[in-house]
């Protein structure tokens, strides 16, 4: 049994023992109580009854002053005594308990009025006293009266018995409850002592042990004698410091043993630290002697504490002062490639203290000494081994080059596809004007002549989508903007495709809202991009099909135009490449529809550049959705 239940068994009998003692001392004082009422009762009974008896006394005399000496004074005090008597005797019986008692009273209460009623006859105002009258009173109330007093005499010498008995009664009870009372102390000291001895035998004297055993473990004497463990809270504390005992004997040798280890350790990782050291100085030299700008910025004080030679002319040396430091930083004029501002916060080590990883992302820095410096930059986070960033590492790299080869690159493009367009132009007006003569001889001629036709057009058509990503990525691709109307829009674009509806047995719908307004566009670029994504549709949209040009207003002022497909779709990983030039989702080997990949990024291009977005949204085996948004003519 547990420490805590016998406490709380040894309280639970001291507080049913003190409920009994007081439940013991609330029924005596009730029987105190119950004395003393019985005692005021008795007392008033007795008191009564020799009021009683004195009333009955003076109501003899006075009626016999009334016959004797004829005043009617006296008759009036014999009146005022009957009254008395009449009102004592009717509250006397209440405080009688006893029906022999009641019996014996009402005898003589009966015995008293007779006498009344005969006193009455003769003490009548209407008569005077004469000695007839005495003589006669004699003879009739003498010996009742006497009867009468003699009754009441045994009647109260009765009652006074009956009053010392119960005076002694009470007495006797009175000293045996004073008795008890004193006893309900000494009982409550006593189970108090036993509670005391008890706690001390099971708690201080364990404690004082292990306390002892304590000093002497602090002393370095492990050998303890310890108190033979119990079942209870203090025999789990003598097995716990046994075995706490055991474990620092344990953990003092493997003290002596690691103090040992540490020294053989300390020679050893003063080998390592030297390795480090020598190892950190050949990773300085690297850093130092790559053509790439390395930054590394510590997280806490967001300075830079590693930066090289290549960093330095790049991009100079950051002040030591904090606010000089965000000043140098801003004084940087960032964009993208295609000239979007890039605020401080999303570019340089900045960027990467936030968790971001950057690989390969073209800027376009302008520098505060006024170079323009198109960089790669690239930049991870650093960790400690809990995750948390301490740091980061970013590398900047120079692409001016790169930017001069793509430029001598388009600029190649653009002649060639130029030099190409012109014969082009010339093959494809000899065989329209060879197929608008009268037909050859031979229809194999014919035939030939058409194949030869349709693949002009799609050299020519290659041509200039070849012609317009370059214009478009050398920044040289002019737009005429102005007012026009949708209807206008959706009309020539569905014009311009619907031979191809035709030959692949599609049907194209149009359907344009109500309240769609005007918007502010390059007519011919705008049409060139619905011609593009109806083509495309109607590339992968299945025979006999249903195409959907749709035209609705959006909210901010945008006009969006839809074009719907119930081709096979698109899968959601291939989404991001359809955008990308020269991308299609199709295997080179299993491509079924036939084109370079510059399409949609056309597209892309010309709808971003006109103030507009491109969105797609395709499922699987249940055909896709192109939209763009154009603004709305002000």
């Amino acid at each position: 049994m547990s420490i805590r239940a016998r406490i709380f068994a040894v309280i639970g009998v001291v507080v049913a023992a003190a409920f009994g003692q007081t439940m013991f001392v609330l029924d005596l004082e009730t029987q105190r109580s119950n004395l003393r009422k019985a005692q005021d009762s008795a007392m008033y009974r007795y008191e009564s009854q020799s009021r009683l008896v004195r009333l009955v006394v003076e109501i003899d005399g006075v009626q016999r002053a009334a016959l004797l000496t004829g005043d009617p004074a006296e008759r009036v005090d014999y009146e005022r005594l009957w009254s008395s008597y009449e009102r004592d005797i009717a509250l006397l019986p209440q405080y009688i308990d006893e029906q022999a008692v009641r019996k014996e009273l009402a005898a003589i209460d009966a015995l008293i009025r007779d006498w009344h009623e005969r006193v009455s006859l003769v003490l009548m105002p209407s008569a005077g006293p004469t000695p007839e009258m005495a003589s006669r009173l004699a003879e009739l109330g003498t010996p009742r009266m006497r009867r009468i007093r003699s009754d009441l005499d045994r009647f109260e010498a009765r009652e006074r018995d009956r009053i010392n008995q119960q005076r002694m009664s009470a007495n006797t009870k009175g000293l045996n409850t004073t008795l008890q009372t004193l006893a309900i102390p000494a009982v409550a000291i006593v189970l108090l002592l036993v509670l005391v001895a008890f706690i001390a035998r099971i708690v201080l004297d364990p404690l004082a042990a292990l306390a002892q055993s304590a000093l002497q473990i602090s002393g370095g004497n492990f050998d303890v004698s310890l108190p033979p463990p119990s079942r209870d809270e203090i025999g789990a504390l003598v097995r716990a410091f046994r075995e706490m005992t055991t474990a620092v004997q344990r953990r003092q040798r493997d003290l002596t043993e690691a103090l040992s280890r540490e020294r053989d350790v300390s020679q050893l990782l003063d080998t390592q630290r030297a390795k480090a050291e020598r190892e950190h100085e050949r990773l300085l030299a690297t850093i130092e002697t790559v053509p790439v700008a390395i930054l590394i910025v510590d997280a806490a004080t967001r300075r830079t504490v590693v930066q090289n030679r290549t960093a330095e002319a790049l991009l100079g040396r950051e002040p030591d002062d904090q606010e000089a430091r965000a000043a140098y930083w801003r004084s940087f004029a960032v964009t993208l490639r295609d000239g979007t501002p890039v605020t401080a916060e999303h570019w340089g080590w900045k960027r990467v203290l936030t968790g971001d990883t950057v690989v390969g992302e073209e800027l376009v820095v302008k520098h505060p000494d006024g170079r323009v410096l198109p960089i790669l930059m690239s930049g991870a986070p650093l960790r400690d081994d809990d995750g948390a960033i301490i740091g980061g590492v970013v590398a900047f790299q120079d692409i001016t080059s790169l930017y001069e080869v793509d430029r001598l690159k388009s600029e190649f493009v653009s002649i060639v596809s130029h030099e190409l367009r012109t014969p082009l132009t010339s093959i494809k007006g000899a065989l329209q004007l060879l197929l608008s003569e009268s037909p050859a001889a031979d229809p194999d001629h014919v035939t030939l002549m058409n194949v030869a036709l349709s693949n002009t057009d799609r050299l020519v058509r290659i041509i200039n989508d070849i012609l317009d990503i370059s214009k478009i990525e050398a920044g040289r691709l002019e737009l005429n903007a102005k007012t026009q109307s949708v209807a206008e829009v959706v009309t020539l674009s569905v014009q311009n495709v619907q031979h191809l509806a035709q030959s692949a047995s599609l049907t194209i719908a149009t359907v344009i809202e109500p309240d769609v307004p005007a918007i502010h566009v390059d007519l011919d670029r705008t049409i060139q991009v619905v011609v593009n994504l109806l083509s495309n549709a109607l590339k992968f949209a299945p025979a006999k099909s249903e195409v959907t040009l749709s035209a609705r207003r959006e909210r901010d002022g945008f006009v969006a135009i839809s074009v719907t497909d119930r081709g096979r779709g698109i899968p959601p990983d291939k989404v991001g490449l359809l955008f990308q030039k020269f991308q299609q989702l199709d295997d080179a080997n299993t491509r079924k529809v036939r084109g370079t990949g510059l399409g949609l990024a056309i597209v892309k291009a010309l709808v971003e550049k006109q103030g507009g977005r491109v969105r797609v949204e395709s499922e699987v085996g249940k055909g896709s959705t192109f939209t763009i948004t154009v603004p709305v003519a002000q």
